[in-house]
């Protein structure tokens, strides 16, 4: 049977006054990241005992995001010009842009595949790009319809 193991945020700790707009387990769920979409915050925290590793404040809002454990990349649909991908091991850094042209702030899903090579994002003109993390470039683009 499923049971509550802890509570966010840790009791008598102050609250994020953001939208939390993604999660994600690090560390062998050992730990969980958390992305906030207005304030921009990433927050990552030991769950038992709940403890915070790591905050980073990044330049752009939190639309989506995508965890790739085995190449420790973090993708993030940033509402304002594609995904910005971070390395993350100790707290996030800033890696490259992977440049899309939004026209409406949706927010597009992003995700990773075959262990981080590749990536994928939606668009808010109906297309999938897919892009090789390897050498960065665009591997295609799907369009619907």
């Amino acid at each position: 049977p499923f049971h509550e193991i802890s509570f966010y945020p840790p009791r008598g700790s102050p609250r994020h006054p953001g939208l939390a707009r993604t999660v994600h387990f690090l560390d062998d769920g050992k730990s969980i990241m958390t992305g906030f979409l207005d304030s921009k915050d990433l927050y990552s925290w030991t769950i038992s005992p709940w403890r915070e590793n790591w905050r980073a404040k990044l330049s752009t809002r939190i639309g989506n995001t995508a965890w790739s454990p085995a190449t420790r990349l973090l993708l993030v649909w940033n509402l304002v010009d594609g995904v910005d991908v971070y390395h993350i091991v100790e707290c996030p850094v800033f890696v490259r842009k992977l440049r899309v042209t939004i026209d409406r702030m949706y927010v597009c899903q992003v995700d990773f595949g075959c262990q981080g090579v590749l990536a994928a994002s939606g668009t808010d003109k109906g297309k999938v790009r897919i892009w090789n993390m390897n050498s960065v470039e665009q591997a295609t683009a799907l369009t619907h319809g």
